[in-house]
């Protein structure tokens, strides 16, 4: 591969995360400067600099780490889960994206510390399995490890952090994104089916 086409390659890596990113924050995901995608480029990942928002993400906010984590290019840090992310990678060699985010009906049933109800045919094939990690500090070494474990089994495509979030991971960052869409909308529906039952 020459350089154009290496050029070419993150070219089309940085413009599928400045995508999501603007989508993840379109549609409500996540708000603020909490949150946090990745994306696998060749050699390296693309991951949002930590104390940005994915509203109105540039490639200012992108910044590009190699596989312990060593910034190649970008401004400022990675986020404060690049650990996270990175363990996700070496463990899992299909994964080419991963989004972690604060969606707020799937974080209500993390909050609860219970699987969000797959009701739908869809939900079912999509979450076969809905790990539950229990509640570690934000960025920590012992949450990226526990995250990590969570995912060994390959039927997990999509966890929930305690009193945190979710992390979705695909084939692609785009693939990582629709899980974490999906698993939004089934809590919404899972909890308007609750208040239905209602007397």
């Amino acid at each position: 591969m020459d350089s154009s086409d290496k050029h070419q390659s993150f070219e089309r890596c940085l413009k599928e995360f400045l995508e999501i990113a603007h989508r993840a924050a379109f549609l409500g995901l996540q708000a603020g400067t909490g949150g946090n995608i990745s994306v696998r480029c060749g050699p390296n990942y693309l991951m949002k600099a930590t104390g940005t928002s994915l509203y109105g993400l540039t490639e200012a906010d992108v910044v590009v780490v190699d596989g312990a984590g060593k910034v190649v290019s970008g401004n400022g840090p990675a986020t404060k889960e690049a650990g996270l992310h990175l363990n996700l990678y070496r463990l899992r060699d299909e994964v080419q994206g991963i989004v972690h985010y604060h969606a707020p009906f799937a974080s209500a049933y993390a909050f609860k510390g219970i699987p969000i109800p797959t009701l739908s045919g869809h939900a079912r094939r999509a979450f076969p399995r809905m790990p539950i990690v229990p509640e570690l500090r934000d960025g920590s070494p012992e949450l990226a490890e526990a995250v990590a474990k969570a995912f060994q089994d390959r039927e997990v495509k999509l966890i929930l952090l305690e009193s945190h979030g979710l992390v979705a991971v695909g084939s692609s960052l785009l693939a990582a994104q629709t899980l974490a869409e999906l698993a939004e909308e089934t809590a919404k529906t899972a909890i308007a089916v609750r208040l239905l039952e209602r007397p």
